[in-house]
């Protein structure tokens, strides 16, 4: 029986430790929960981390996967053009019609590079078939098309040049849009 404070020890130390179990139990119960909690917090981070690394990945592989035929249609497309400059600096008699044969690969190669893209790239390989046009268009008109020939090549060469800068630019966009990848914690 319970008495007075002091007279039965043994039941005042068994409701300490019932009270001290009861506490243990809640604090252990209130740990659980906070580490729960926090491990949610990490999961949910670590998954958003892992979607946005998956997304970049793909972007990456996909960009890869562009970018080789892309390279491909680009180089044809200059190594003709460079064809181009090269007869008109030779100033042959029979460069106005060797110039209609290379104007009429270049219309091919011209829709190659405008398919793979982008769009500045497509407009600059458009001004140096144009460019290529206007100079053949003077050399059948222009007699003797030697004297003609002199200032003809860097009608095409300046849009040639931009056209390797706009495609090189093309070519080494990696996609990424420089953001981290996810918010530190409390955003």
């Amino acid at each position: 029986m319970i008495g007075l404070p002091g007279e039965n020890l043994s039941v005042d130390a068994g409701v300490a430790a019932v009270v001290g179990a009861a506490i243990g139990g809640g604090l252990a119960g209130l740990t659980a929960v906070s580490t729960s909690w926090f491990s949610l917090r990490v999961a949910r981070l670590q998954h958003k981390a892992q979607e946005t690394e998956a997304a970049r990945q793909r972007r990456f592989e996909s960009l890869r996967e562009r970018r080789e035929p892309r390279a491909k249609a680009y180089a044809d497309f200059l190594a003709i053009s460079h064809a181009v400059v090269d007869l008109i600096i030779m100033g042959r008699q029979d460069v106005p019609e060797a110039l209609m044969t290379q104007l009429s690969s270049m219309h091919k190669l011209h829709a190659t590079v405008a398919v793979w893209g982008p769009e500045a790239v497509a407009d600059a390989a458009a001004e140096v078939v144009v460019a290529t046009a206007l100079v053949m268009g003077r050399l059948k008109l222009e007699e003797p098309p030697e004297a003609v020939q002199v200032g003809m090549s860097t009608l095409v060469n300046e849009p040639l040049l931009r056209f390797t800068e706009v495609a090189r630019s093309a070519l080494e966009d990696n996609g990424t849009d420089h953001r981290p990848a996810v918010s530190p914690p409390g955003r």
